[in-house]
């Protein structure tokens, strides 16, 4: 008998050749997706949501279609910002992590995201960090000046590649995530820090360079490494990550491994706005999933909104649109309660394939919700078979993370 392989039509826009691609997997044993998580100084907000909606949306597909995924998503505890906001609050940096994850976790449970295989975090890879950082000094792809662990640009000619540039239009590129480092002790401006002092208690770690913390690229190089190894098939985040953070990655990954690509499949999100401005914690211009849910939006309203747009797509929030999306949610629920009819078994077939197209199409799950959308008022208008379309219509609801059998 011939083994069940994995459905293959899938195409993936591809952020490093800046085209649609057939998806193809590293190896026919499962799927490598490592996407950049939160960084806990605060609480998360629906440009978090988004992100997380998307790769969940992903990996229901790959799952769905016969894949095994092994899901990584990391935990950012030592960096900057997380040394600033819990010496302000006067709060250890764990304390900080273990509270406001906890309310990311309580959120994306709400809004029913499949939950990681893992969630490393940066303080449980500090070894590893430090042997890849020795590795990229050995081979002179990196320097130290100072205490300070800088990666040579001069070793990476196509930094720019992920968002489109040259090296030299980098000079002059201007990025909100842009992390502050020590500009004066680089030989170029391009050259990125991958291992800094430090003397928090929480995030000072004794290394070859000195008492320190990791740059905030080298973390996620690491955790992806070591859970998943020296190739991925899938590396997501946020759209503004692309450069410096993804690019970064890119770069000292593949010289610290010596292969290439490091990643088959660049995705990144699009970014969630509030009146024409992307939402930000360091703006304070937030919408919180968790307020949406205590104003009675249910979580599958919240997430049905958030996949009505093409990931890739730029979106301001709209609670007009979020209150129809509680209303689709009430269509969908009435479909599944529609009496027996009999009917042709079959008829909600054409359905199904008209879904299956959508989201082997890039993830194109606007057009997959109004394929079920079409789906559920043919079965309330008796158009189509009501036991097979509510079969139909609760598997592929569940595909975009709507889980119609839910209190």
């Amino acid at each position: 008998m011939l083994e069940a392989r994995p459905h293959n039509n899938l195409r993936l826009f591809n952020s490093l050749s800046q085209k649609i691609e057939p998806f193809v997997p590293i190896s026919a044993t499962g799927v490598g997706l490592y996407v950049c998580g939160v960084t806990p100084y605060d609480v998360g907000h629906l440009g978090h949501a988004l992100t997380s909606v998307a790769f969940d949306l992903l990996r229901r597909w790959l799952e769905f279609n016969g894949h095994e995924v092994n899901h990584i998503q990391n935990i950012t505890d030592i960096d900057d910002d997380m040394v600033r906001v819990s010496e302000e609050r006067g709060l250890t940096i764990k304390e900080l992590t273990d509270s406001n994850h906890q309310i990311y976790l309580d959120e994306m449970s709400a809004l029913n995201i499949l939950a990681p295989s893992a969630y490393p975090r940066v303080s449980e890879t500090i070894p590893e960090i430090i042997a890849v950082v020795s590795n990229l000094v050995e081979k002179k792809s990196a320097y130290l000046r100072d205490g300070y662990v800088f990666f040579d640009s001069e070793k990476q000619q196509s930094l720019g590649e992920l968002i489109g540039l040259t090296n030299t239009e980098l000079l002059t590129f201007e990025s909100d995530s842009m992390p502050a480092e020590p500009e004066e002790l680089k030989r170029s401006p391009l050259d990125f820090l991958i291992w800094q002092p430090s003397s928090h208690p929480e995030a000072s770690f004794d290394s070859p360079w000195g008492v320190g913390r990791p740059g905030w690229h080298i973390e996620c190089s690491v955790m992806a490494q070591t859970h998943l190894g020296d190739r991925l098939d899938i590396h997501g985040g946020g759209k503004d990550l692309r450069y410096p953070h993804h690019a970064s990655e890119i770069a000292q990954s593949e010289a610290s491994t010596g292969k290439t690509p490091y990643v088959s499949y660049w995705m990144h999100n699009a970014t969630m706005q509030l009146g024409g401005v992307k939402m930000s914690k360091s703006l304070g211009n937030l919408v919180k999933v968790s307020d949406l849910l205590q104003q009675d939006y249910s979580g599958n309203a919240v997430r049905l909104s958030l996949a009505q747009v093409h990931y890739r797509q730029d979106r301001d929030y709209d609670s007009a649109a979020l209150a129809s999306c509680e209303e689709l949610v009430g269509i969908f629920r009435r479909a599944t309660v529609v009496p027996q009819s009999g009917g042709d078994p079959l008829s909600s077939q054409p359905y199904r394939s008209r879904f299956q197209a959508a989201m082997d199409d890039d993830l194109d799950s606007p057009t997959a919700v109004n394929v079920l959308t079409e789906l559920a008022n043919a079965i309330i208008g008796g158009q189509v078979s009501a036991e097979a379309g509510r079969s139909s219509l609760i598997e592929l609801a569940m595909v975009l993370g709507v889980d119609l059998e839910a209190d």
